[in-house]
């Protein structure tokens, strides 16, 4: 294997060698070298991706011939010879395009353009080792990686040397980077024998560390082939201080171009990685770090320490504005606040000073106590989030009364994003008898705020068994049922929807609980039949509730879908 492996890297390094020793005469009139990508190349190459018993669709008409030389032009009766010939294997006269070729063959040796019409006259008559040992001695003797190099890919692979035909198409491609179809074909290839053309590959782009391209091509091989470690490792070796574009950004964008999530994590990684590497300029990283982070959103938890890290070594002034807040905020909300205050100081000067005040004040409120944070908080009351923050912190704070009246101020403008959270704190404080349990209530919504849901829960726990049955107990039955569902206990999260649809069916959470237990019986448990009964329940009692619409929905999709 590793001899394989080692003679075809010697063969594509000698092949870029001829390439660069041997530039394109066009001022010649002994001929000339084609080396522009050639149309046929997809027809071809897509018999790779196929199956192997599936029959090939070949068609070559006056496409150009691949060479890495001049060659002279045929004389016009040799021409109009070879047209015909390839008039026959259009019309699937196979036999007698053969016989012109030999003859044409024998009497001009070693021509380019007859060469390759002849091996696609054998690729037509599915005689794949007849296509081998017409290329290798050809290929060999003129010292030509172009010559040929789709045709006997072709019959390599169908002759199931997946190796062998990767090691084609890697010396086509050093010996002219303009043949990208290589890539594609490789990937291709590598569905047939994936270890096989990533050790071609690797070593094609280990020798050849200059081409981008062919770099590029084994990196998403390992990728694709499990070692994305490999594959990062790669990219850095690749990238340096250049002032071009990093590989790694390249890389990024060849994943989110497949679409997959395990591809965008991988392009993220890639990112994360350019912008941790000190030996480039910042105009390349902090682009990087930006989309990383975009990317990273899902696990922003992790990210933020570790884009911190990554760009530790850039002062934080001159950062992005908007990806320093962003971090800040995410340290803030996984409970590193430290690391938070420092990233904010640190970056002050480039902050607009009512975020910077909103954030420190939320970094304090995240420590607590809630009380310590109200004078940070109530400065910074000049925008609506700014009222809504700080009416949280009076409510976390147990000063539900001063809290209502910072929740009305907001809930007033229909345009606030934190209208519709206003008007749910409104109506719990309203509804609240007794109004004690409300301090427990402030102190599970800062839990939950701060991200320790089971300590929230726990206290809801401790509601919903001591309170009476009344409007309170139906908010904190609710509350511990998106609590016990959020934790992935479904079956829990019934009990306290139920005994509310069951206990207290004039309450206006009433409807709420049963279009609940419906959903976490369709969705969490997959029971159809007592999801439906849910709904049904739902709407013969409550046919004008506020939720009766949706439910309504729902209810006709379940029956549709029961019914086909």
């Amino acid at each position: 294997m590793g001899r394989v492996v080692a003679g075809a890297v010697a063969v594509l390094v000698l092949a870029a060698g001829a390439a660069a020793a041997q530039p394109p005469d066009s001022s010649s009139g002994r001929g000339r070298m084609v080396l522009p990508r050639d149309p046929s190349m997809p027809r071809i190459i897509s018999g790779i991706r196929g199956d192997i018993g599936r029959p090939l669709i070949l068609h070559f008409t006056m496409e150009p011939t691949l060479s890495q030389r001049p060659f002279k032009p045929l004389t016009p009766q040799s021409y109009g010879r070879l047209r015909q010939a390839q008039a026959d294997r259009e019309a699937g006269l196979i036999d007698r395009a053969r016989t012109t070729l030999l003859e044409l063959a024998r009497e001009v040796p070693h021509h380019p353009q007859i060469l390759t019409e002849l091996a696609r006259v054998e690729l037509a008559r599915s005689d794949w080792t007849a296509v081998e040992r017409l290329a290798r001695p050809e290929r060999i003797q003129l010292r030509d990686s172009l010559l040929m190099a789709s045709e006997l890919t072709l019959a390599l692979q169908r002759l199931a040397r997946v190796r062998e035909a990767a090691g084609v198409l890697v010396e086509a491609w050093a010996a002219d980077p303009a043949q990208a179809w290589a890539g594609d074909s490789l990937l291709g290839l590598a569905a047939a024998d994936p270890r096989a053309v990533r050790e071609v590959v690797r070593a094609a782009a280990h020798h050849l560390p200059g081409r981008s391209d062919i770099v590029l091509a084994a990196c998403r091989l390992e990728w694709r082939g499990g070692d994305p470690r490999e594959a990062l490792r790669m990219l850095a070796a690749a990238d340096g201080p250049q002032a071009r574009p990093p590989l790694r950004a390249r890389f990024a964008d060849d994943l989110l171009e497949e679409g997959d999530g395990r591809d965008s994590t991988g392009a993220a990684e890639a990112l994360l990685a350019l912008a941790a590497d000190t030996r480039l300029d910042g105009l390349f990283r902090m682009p990087a770090a930006r989309r990383a982070w975009e990317l990273a959103l899902a696990t922003e938890a992790d990210a933020a320490p570790r884009l911190t890290r990554a760009l530790a070594d850039i002062p934080a002034g001159q950062w992005d504005a908007g990806l320093l807040m962003d971090v800040a905020r995410s340290l803030r909300r996984s409970g590193l606040t430290a690391e938070s205050r420092a990233l904010l100081a640190a970056g002050e000067r480039s902050l607009s000073k009512r975020e910077l005040e909103m954030e420190q004040a939320l970094a304090d409120l995240r420590d607590g106590p809630p009380s310590a944070a109200l004078p940070r908080l109530q400065a910074a009351t000049g925008s609506s989030e700014g009222a809504f923050r700080y009416a949280e912190a009076l409510f976390f704070a147990g000063q539900s009364d001063s809290a209502l009246a910072w929740y009305q101020r907001v809930a007033a403008d229909p345009t606030s994003p934190f209208t519709g959270p206003s008007f749910e704190r409104i109506y719990l404080i309203e509804d609240a008898d007794p109004r004690a349990a409300l301090t427990v209530f402030g102190r599970i919504a800062w839990e939950e705020w701060r991200g320790e849901r089971k300590r929230a829960a726990a206290l809801t726990e401790s509601l919903v068994v001591t309170l009476p049955r009344g409007a309170l107990w139906a908010q904190a039955a609710i509350l511990l049922a998106t609590q016990r569902e959020a934790a992935g206990e479904a079956r829990a999260a019934l009990e306290p929807l139920l005994v509310l649809a069951d206990s207290l069916p004039g309450d206006r959470l009433a409807p709420l609980a049963r279009q609940r237990a419906g959903d976490i019986y369709l969705i969490r448990l997959k029971d159809a039949p007592r999801a439906l009964a849910q709904y049904e329940e739902c709407l013969t009692r409550y046919p004008r509730a506020w939720n009766a619409a949706e439910v309504r929905r729902k209810l006709e999709l379940l029956r549709r879908d029961r019914r086909l």
